[in-house]
């Protein structure tokens, strides 16, 4: 079975699907008006840790960022590159903490990326390709079906190919196929020997994405909005400060960082809408969640890294109290049905979620607070390094930015989605 097409990754932080099952498990259905809440409140908590300069701008659209911090869920309707932004499978790139997954994209994508060569460009009908590096990743059935003698990506690098490959792909990361002439390459005529011919072409393939790029999109996305602040541009602050703290919210909930991100490795298939969606839900509102104030943030790839290898942590406690307390738990106490919108579901009982909670000894609760304090960092940061603008004169955010906020409700609302399948299919 290949996990990276069982599952269209189920992005939001405590997210907003509510589940309801049969035969004691869960599953998730898609009803706005049930979810987002955790991403919504997180949001909006978030403004409270800034500084009086900031307030003006982030107090008074504060509605604004506390509703549209789901348009990036909403985005995975729309595109096929959105899923990924949204988490990242660690344990398929071995042990923790992963010093084999390089922490800067370039080298990243560069050592995910397999390499092809081209030969009989001209001339023929269908070109022989040469496969020269496929990168091994755990429990890729692709990757254990291949020999793995494909070369090394050590390589490839003591042949400058990092060099060729900086200034091209990451570039062309949103318009697949990468294809370039060989000729741009000049290391290779030492290396490959094609079938009697010149080799014409290199084809470069991503398999990084289908596991997840949410660690570096993290300081793409902060960078887009310190632009934004450096600019002036009001609208694009509201934008990017409403999907940073999206993504923030999303890095924090351990089953965001696991390939078993819905139990369906263990037979627990369901518990990411029970820990993210239904306990919040519960619960939240007699959660602490007012943090100390916004600090800054020196090194942003190494905070978002450092978020990230926090949160993944979390996740065998997370599946393995919920299997022990399924085991142990009046198996009719598991799971009650409720009336929401005209429909009658059936989704685990208060009694079972509190249980669960108090047995992961409130780990919900504290990975929110680190939420809302890591959220008002990255605005305040962002706000910091663009020269700390004024933003006392409120600009509402133009036209455009609602005629996407329509648009996103509408594909949303048409339900399908991009990338991997939704978990109750």
């Amino acid at each position: 079975m290949n996990f990276s097409n069982m599952r269209t990754f189920i992005c939001a932080i405590f997210a907003g699907l509510i589940v309801f099952s049969s035969l004691g498990f869960y599953s998730v259905t898609m009803a706005e008006e049930w979810g987002f809440y955790a991403h919504r409140k997180l949001n909006r908590l978030a403004v409270f840790t800034l500084p009086p300069e900031m307030m003006p701008l982030f107090k008074k659209e504060i509605e604004y960022l506390s509703t549209h911090a789901v348009d990036p869920d909403r985005r995975r309707y729309a595109t096929p590159f959105e899923g990924p932004r949204h988490y990242i499978d660690l344990d398929v790139y071995g042990e923790f903490p992963y010093d084999n997954l390089p922490r800067q994209w370039n080298k990243a994508l560069a050592k995910f990326s397999s390499v092809k060569i081209i030969d009989h460009c001209s001339g023929a009908e269908v070109p022989d390709t040469h496969l020269i590096y496929f990168p091994y990743i755990h429990f890729d059935e692709e990757v254990q079906n291949k020999n793995k003698a494909y070369g090394e990506f050590d390589n490839l690098l003591a042949m400058n190919y990092q060099e060729f490959f900086d200034p091209r792909v990451p570039g062309d990361f949103y318009r697949p196929p990468w294809k370039y002439p060989l000729s741009d390459w000049p290391e290779k005529k030492a290396v490959f020997s094609c079938s009697g011919v010149d080799c014409c072409e290199i084809l470069i393939t991503d398999h990084i994405s289908k596991y997840g790029i949410i660690t570096y999109y993290l300081p793409i996305i902060q960078r887009q909005l310190t632009r934004a602040m450096r600019n002036g541009d009001k609208a694009r602050i509201l934008r990017h400060a409403a999907d940073i703290g999206h993504y923030i919210g999303d890095a924090h909930v351990p089953l965001h960082t696991t390939v078993n991100y819905n139990g369906q490795l263990t037979g627990q298939t369901g518990i990411h809408a029970f820990w993210e969606s239904r306990i919040p839900e519960l619960f939240a509102e007699d959660f602490d969640l007012i943090v100390g104030k916004a600090e800054y943030i020196e090194d942003k790839e190494d905070f978002f890294w450092d978020v990230v290898l926090y949160t993944h942590q979390k996740v065998d406690s997370v599946l393995s109290i919920e299997q022990r307390l399924r085991d142990s738990f009046p198996e009719d106490a598991q799971m009650c049905f409720e009336d929401r919108l005209q429909q009658t579901i059936q989704q685990p009982c208060r009694e079972f979620a509190l249980a669960y909670e108090r047995e992961m000894n409130g780990m919900v609760e504290r990975q929110m607070r680190k939420t809302i304090y890591a959220i008002g960092s990255s605005w305040y940061t962002a706000w910091v390094d663009a020269g700390k603008p004024d933003l006392g004169e409120h600009v509402a955010t133009d036209q455009s930015h609602q005629i996407e906020s329509d648009s996103l409700r509408r594909v949303y609302q048409r339900g399908s989605i991009y990338g991997r399948e939704q978990v109750n299919e």
